[in-house]
């Protein structure tokens, strides 16, 4: 997708305060308010959708608000970008596949690609609000990533020694917590642990960098861009992700430090990679959430007998129920939202002791992969990797400002793989914004070398 021109020379609406202060005369609500507006076009990616509600119905999901308040000043002030909606068209037409043919209910299939109209289309006017500028969209993602990181650690530490913190912050926004053998498992304001790890994920990206992978030149640029982290922050970042005891927020570590390896073109240093997931795998052993999930997948053969913990039962049941619906629908699948139905179908857990998992994720299979491959076949499978290949892009180690932009694609890289392992929802935690993000990474560097 490419972007589209903004009207004339349209710059990006302002909200002016009534009063207007000096820089360093600020009032601490003038701050407050300047802080708002900054974090309010964001809201969606850092607050879980359960978290508080507008209005009964699948759209009132209250970090939705962003969206119902900003859209029409997007809309008012940016050209209609009719290449997104072209893509979203032919989605949506090869998506209806199943509604042509009875397979998914009318309602179901509004519901889903309407679903996903709302929130491409307002991230592709953020973005352009933004004026297309990567570096400062995540400059903006990282203070957030860095809030909700301390705000999650604040929780568990609260579970340890009580405080007050969770209760006062639950009497405001729904936010709960998630038992571990230690503490809780930070899940802070994004529903659940695997949501917390895939949505900080860049920031960890960033804070390996900062604490391990950082050279002089790259780190005097990054610190011109507000990119460059404290040691402290870039601490706590990586704690929060460990914190949440996810076998998604171990994989990410790994896939963060194989990007940096590649980044840096250290082919010899990626020979260590077997020790660094030797490494990974002890630490995952050594956690009990995390073991019981591995010791699942490794014995997905007790199914019969329940021997294995719901969390991989559900995802091999979908991994199944997947390639069952997608050899035989290998081309278009059958359609947007019809994954319930093939869970019906071909759901291996119907006649075991795991009986009761046996429809569990069905709307969002346990994975965008498997969904994709099973709701689109090939066609969404080839969407995907032409996506992917064609916004990657390779810079030289003397490139330095080439460098910056690199490092913002890739952190935008690591969420979007993640989710397609472990996320079936296609728009949840503002993921267009990850998506829009690694493009116009590759369209600033493309524009950047034309220019050269």
């Amino acid at each position: 997708m490419h972007q589209e021109a903004a009207k004339g020379n349209a710059k990006p609406f302002k909200v002016t305060p009534h009063y207007t202060a000096s820089p360093t005369n600020k009032t601490l609500s003038q701050r407050a308010w300047n802080f708002l507006l900054l974090a309010f076009p964001f809201i969606d990616l850092f607050i879980f959708r359960y978290s508080f509600r507008l209005f009964p119905g699948p759209l009132g999901y209250g970090p939705l608000l962003c969206m119902y308040v900003l859209l029409p000043f997007f809309v008012m002030r940016y050209r209609f970008p009719v290449r997104v909606a072209l893509m979203l068209g032919l989605v949506g037409l090869i998506g209806a596949s199943g509604f042509f043919s009875g397979i998914v209910e009318p309602r179901t299939f509004i519901k889903v690609f309407g679903s996903l109209i709302l929130p491409y289309f307002y991230y592709w006017y953020l973005w352009l609000y933004l004026g297309k500028d990567v570096i400062r969209g995540f400059r903006i993602y990282l203070k957030g990533a860095q809030i909700v990181s301390v705000f999650g650690l604040l929780i568990f530490a609260d579970s340890i020694v009580s405080f007050g913190f969770f209760e006062f912050t639950n009497s405001l926004i729904n936010i709960g917590r998630v038992p571990a053998s230690f503490g809780i498992r930070i899940a802070g304001t994004l529903g659940e642990p695997t949501y917390f790890a895939n949505t900080i994920a860049p920031a960890g990206f960033f804070a390996m960098l900062r604490l391990f992978f950082g050279e002089t030149n790259l780190a005097l640029r990054l610190k011109e861009h507000g990119l460059w982290m404290t040691r402290y922050a870039a601490a706590l970042i990586l704690l929060a992700m460990a914190l949440t005891f996810s076998a998604m927020a171990l994989t990410g570590i790994l896939v963060i430090i194989i990007l940096h390896l590649l980044i840096k073109r250290k082919v010899q240093a990626l020979l260590i990679t077997p020790l660094v997931i030797f490494a990974l795998l002890y630490a995952a052993r050594s956690i009990p959430e995390i073991n019981e999930r591995l010791e699942g997948l490794q014995n997905t053969s007790t199914l019969a007998e329940g021997d294995v913990h719901g969390s991989s039962a559900i995802l091999y049941n979908h991994a199944v129920i997947t390639w069952e619906n997608f050899r035989r629908n290998p081309f278009f699948g059958t359609g947007l939202g019809s994954h319930p139905e093939a869970t019906k179908k071909y759901s291996v857990l119907r006649d075991t002791a795991l009986f009761h998992y046996a429809e569990q994720n069905a709307p969002d299979a346990s994975s965008m992969f498997l969904r994709i491959a099973s709701e689109l076949g090939l066609f969404g499978i080839l969407i995907i990797l032409f996506f992917l290949v064609s916004n990657y892009f390779v810079v030289l180690p003397t490139d330095i400002d080439g460098l910056v932009l690199k490092m913002v694609s890739s952190a935008f890289l690591v969420t979007i793989l993640l989710q397609l392992m472990r996320q079936g929802n296609f728009i949840l935690n503002g993921f267009p914004f990850y998506v829009y993000g690694y493009h116009f990474a590759w369209k600033q560097f493309k524009s950047r070398k034309a220019i050269k």
